[in-house]
């Protein structure tokens, strides 16, 4: 079985880095966040996702949400994260 998967910001190809310990909205394009404390989300807007949303729970800290095709939005409702940027 054959997947693809985009690992270039895992390879070191991180273009900056947001972060944000507040709730304003953060848009632009991520391919991970890291979670610094414990957090929760009003919003996390990623490509290629399917399923629920990921809002109404909190993430401990130390978790590291991935996604290679990007992450282009997300608002926090508490906490503080590292969002890492794609090209």
């Amino acid at each position: 079985m054959q997947n693809n998967v985009n690992i270039a910001g895992a390879a070191g190809a991180c273009h900056g880095v947001v972060v944000e310990t507040g709730t304003d909205a953060i848009t632009g394009k991520f391919y991970a966040i890291q979670v610094l404390t414990d957090t929760q989300f009003a919003l996390l807007t990623e490509n290629g996702k399917t399923g629920d949303a990921m809002t109404g729970f909190t993430i401990p800290a130390g978790t590291t949400i991935i996604n290679g095709l990007g992450i282009t939005a997300f608002t926090l409702t508490s906490g503080r994260v590292r969002a890492y940027k794609l090209k």
